[in-house]
């Protein structure tokens, strides 16, 4: 499907390594509960943090992160947990890295609200709360960067809970996805985004 494919399980999101694929959706959904959950936390409690770790360092890091802004403890916070470590090895496991560059955003304002390629070779998101990424397809992608916001062209969404993985814009010359974060300056939303990264030299110091 012109580099896009979709899968139903996290094992599919490996099929990003195809050279001719750019963007792997893995469609699902969190647990409605947990989902709840993080909808009426309130939005100055959600985690603001990045983290440079070994996967099999990553948990413990982040848990001492947590406990340190006070990010309340109990069976939610351990769900969010385990979801999050778990995309962090799924994507070591692909990107065959020793050290995932992981943030875990809480955004309330329009955050990289331009169409753009990241400056990367694989990157994977997922929105845990709030609006999910925009993204377009190759066909409208020059369009949309250079229209920006009177870009009125087909326009796609990530599903609440999708895991995106993509290239980026140093897998490949004048390819790679062409998305945004979706403006939200002033709506009195604020989402919670993870966002992993391989590592490279403005952020080399693990925890």
């Amino acid at each position: 499907m012109n580099g896009i494919s979709v899968c139903r399980t996290r094992v599919g999101l490996a099929s990003i390594k195809d050279p001719d694929t750019e963007l792997v959706i893995w469609q699902r959904s969190l647990d409605p509960i947990l989902q709840d959950w993080i909808n009426k936390m309130d939005a100055a409690s959600l985690p603001d943090l990045r983290i440079l770790a070994k996967p099999d360092e990553f948990r413990p890091a982040l848990e001492s992160l947590l406990d340190a802004c006070d990010f309340r403890t109990g069976d939610m916070r351990d769900r969010l947990v385990a979801d999050v470590n778990d995309l962090v090895i799924a994507f070591a496991n692909i990107i065959r890295g020793d050290y995932v560059d992981v943030r875990l955003e809480s955004v309330s304002h329009d955050a990289c609200w331009k169409f753009h390629r990241d400056y990367v070779e694989t990157r994977l998101v997922t929105t845990y709360r709030g609006p999910a990424t925009e993204w377009v397809r190759h066909a409208h992608a020059e369009q949309a960067m250079h229209e920006q916001r009177e870009f009125d062209g087909p326009l796609e969404h990530f599903g609440k809970g999708d895991v995106a993985i993509f290239k980026g814009s140093c897998a490949s010359a004048n390819r790679g996805i062409v998305h945004r974060s979706p403006p939200i300056a002033g709506t009195g939303l604020t989402r919670l985004l993870l966002c992993l990264n391989q590592r490279t030299d403005t952020f080399s110091d693990p925890w």
